[in-house]
């Protein structure tokens, strides 16, 4: 019964549900006939189970990573050092909202194994309630990648290794000049559930970038030290809920010296059949690649239209 629901919503070209409200609403349909819910044991699991469905529908894009909307989001300091002195300073809160996609390019690459995907990842810091410089646009990070996926099912100590991964991966804020960031990573990730329990481990090489031919090289590296604030991999435990979700996320530069990274905590809840709410607390560096050097304390409350899991 659900899994037939799942198949007959997502062939159907005409559903705009996306693929959480899809199996929200085939679980509800299936409970009101006293039949099971789910045909797979894990969220993450469950998540790879509605993408292959979808991939049946050419109408589709997937959610890649969190999209949310966050209208209060506070920092208790925004760096104004870039704008006009005079004309005014950034608020400490601001609207935060991040639009992430992605779509299968190719379905089983080596064989039956291997989907490569390509996604974007918009994330948009916005000072909407500082009407004294015009409510601009404080930051906009774009993050494009290419990724080959592998599903496994390997089990160690009671985990699952549920797939592994390797991507190519460009960051920037579209900016130029003084203000320009940058930078180019291969991405390595490896996720791993027991039962409700989530692990997520991403470590990167950064891509050199090319020596400056002439001054103000538009090529050459935007920010060389960039390592040194962001760290060489970030790592996730989530923990999987009948209604809430708690995630802690840490990265680090693995230096002993001059030890930097960030550490940020999140909680959703139900507030619908598809929209939840969110809070989320991040401590430390590269918020925003704009302020990447520049340590930060925020606070966000808002709402999540799509997870991980």
């Amino acid at each position: 019964m659900f899994e037939q629901c799942l198949i007959r919503l997502t062939q159907s070209a005409s559903s705009s549900l996306s693929a959480g409200n899809v199996r929200n609403f085939c679980a509800r349909e299936a409970r009101e006939q006293g039949q099971p819910a789910q045909t797979s044991d894990t969220p993450l699991q469950q998540r790879r189970e509605m993408e292959r469905l979808v991939l049946n529908n050419p109408f589709s894009l997937l959610p890649h990573r969190p999209n949310y909307l966050m209208p209060f989001n506070y920092s208790k300091f925004r760096d104004s050092s870039n704008l006009v002195p005079g004309e005014g300073d950034y608020q400490p809160v601001e609207i935060q909202f991040q639009l992430s996609l992605k779509v299968i390019v190719v379905d089983g690459l080596i064989g039956d194994h291997g989907d490569l995907a390509f996604a974007y990842t918009g994330k948009s810091f916005w000072q909407a309630y500082n009407f004294e410089l015009s409510s601009p646009f404080r930051e906009t990070n774009h993050e494009p990648e290419l990724i080959l996926t592998f599903a496994n099912d390997f089990e160690f100590l009671g985990f699952t290794n549920v797939s592994n991964s390797v991507g190519l991966n460009h960051e920037s804020n579209g900016r130029s000049g003084d203000e320009s960031r940058s930078w180019n990573r291969v991405i390595l990730q490896t996720q791993w559930e027991r039962d409700r329990l989530h692990f997520d481990f991403r470590p990167w090489y950064r891509i050199p970038a090319p020596e400056p031919r002439f001054e103000d090289d538009p090529l050459a590296d935007d920010n060389p030290e960039i390592l040194e604030y962001l760290g060489h991999f970030d790592t996730t435990l989530t923990w999987v809920g009948e209604y809430n979700t708690i995630w802690l996320t840490g990265r680090n530069n693995l230096e002993l010296d001059v030890n930097r990274g960030a550490i940020e905590a999140g909680w959703t809840f139900p507030i619908s059949d598809h929209i939840r709410g969110r809070v989320h607390y991040f401590d430390g560096y590269g918020e925003s690649l704009i302020d990447h050097k520049k340590r930060s304390q925020t606070l966000g409350i808002g709402f999540q239209f799509s997870g991980w899991i």
